[in-house]
């Protein structure tokens, strides 16, 4: 990796990156408390045992994920990386992630990391490629296998916010947006490398591509490096990756689960979990780093069904209160964690050259 992707991945990981999506997040958050305050509905929220225990299980769920992502990690490069390495590198690559656009994602903060790292090239491009692909694929199945167990409950079903054209759109888009990166990965990775580079080289030379050339040679190159890679792994490699994702992704979104269930009663625990998947794919197209400020204005309509008053409407005003607490738990700590690891880990891997390094 050249120094000056270097030094633009570490101007990425900037800890100044973090004021815009807190700013963000927490700006939809206050104005839609203040928009739609309703002081009775906060004066019912009663702070028992119980709700503080349900709190604490969320907290404890956001450790037992960010476990999982290490193990995952570790286990995918062979055991190269030591736990500690493993967790400075979930807590940078989370937060790249979440200092940047969904569009972006964290897929090049993660090959910088592995490589300063010390595992080699290859076997980097194999373990990002394969982590991107058990992600992608997870959502792909999921969806489906949920609105099957779940049927219309699995999208808002409130009289007061039918699932309008804008939404239903943005949420098929979504979904197609996943549906073909994951087909692609798919057949780059399993079924034919070699085309695959072929088709995104001839793709790129469109007139209005030209600037992405040099990216679709590298792109067709590591595809092809990946899937050598994965192929010389044994049933071991993929049973870990398997159920290691599917430990994450659950585990991310159990905790919404256990937010609500603190601060309200939540009968439909499964739907709960499902709309979730709803709300990470419209994620998906946000513009914003990590979604901040879409992800909290999307969610009382997702899940306008558990905001209900007693006349029909939706309290978005408590809706927005529990959003706020569960991308407390979710989202923020992350961007905290990363400006914390982040002066350690440069002092770590590029020793007294940090010198030379600007993280402003």
């Amino acid at each position: 990796m050249s120094n000056s992707s270097s030094s633009s991945i570490i101007k990425s990981l900037s800890p100044t990156r973090i004021i815009l999506p807190i700013l963000i997040g927490l700006g939809v958050v206050f104005y839609m408390v203040i928009k739609d305050f309703d002081s009775e509905t906060f004066s019912s929220i009663e702070w028992t045992s119980s709700s503080l225990g349900w709190i604490f299980l969320a907290l404890l769920a956001m450790v037992a994920r960010h476990f999982a992502m290490m193990y995952r990690i570790r286990r995918l490069t062979d055991n190269q990386l030591s736990w500690w390495q493993s967790f400075d590198v979930i807590a940078l690559w989370e937060f790249g992630s979440a200092a940047t656009p969904s569009t972006v994602g964290g897929t090049a903060v993660a090959f910088f990391l592995l490589t300063k790292e010390k595992i080699k090239a290859g076997e980097t491009i194999s373990t990002v490629m394969f982590i991107v692909f058990l992600d992608s694929i997870f959502f792909i199945l999921a969806v489906p296998l949920l609105w099957i167990m779940l049927g219309n409950s699995l999208f808002p079903t409130c009289e007061t916010l039918k699932l309008n054209y804008g939404l239903s759109a943005s949420l098929f888009l979504g979904y197609l947006v996943m549906f073909s990166y994951t087909t692609a990965i798919f057949y780059g990775l399993f079924v034919n490398p070699r085309s695959f580079k072929w088709l995104i080289i001839k793709i790129a030379r469109f007139p209005l591509l030209k600037r992405w050339r040099k990216d679709a040679l590298q792109t067709g190159n590591d595809m092809m490096l990946a899937a050598e890679g994965i192929k010389q792994k044994g049933t071991d490699y993929w049973l870990a990756g398997i159920f290691s994702t599917i430990a994450i992704w659950s585990i991310r979104f159990l905790i919404l689960n256990f937010v609500l269930t603190a601060l309200i009663p939540v009968a439909e625990q499964l739907v709960l979990f499902g709309r979730q998947f709803l709300m990470y794919v419209l994620m998906l197209l946000a513009p914003t780093p990590g979604g901040s400020g879409v992800a909290e204005g999307i969610y009382p309509n997702i899940l306008c069904d558990f905001f209900l008053k007693t006349d029909g409407s939706i309290n978005k005003g408590f809706a927005a209160f529990t959003s706020g607490i569960w991308r407390l738990i979710t989202y923020y700590p992350y961007l905290i964690l990363g400006v914390l690891v982040l002066p350690a880990w440069l002092r770590r891997v590029f020793g007294q050259n940090t010198r030379d390094i600007e993280v402003k």
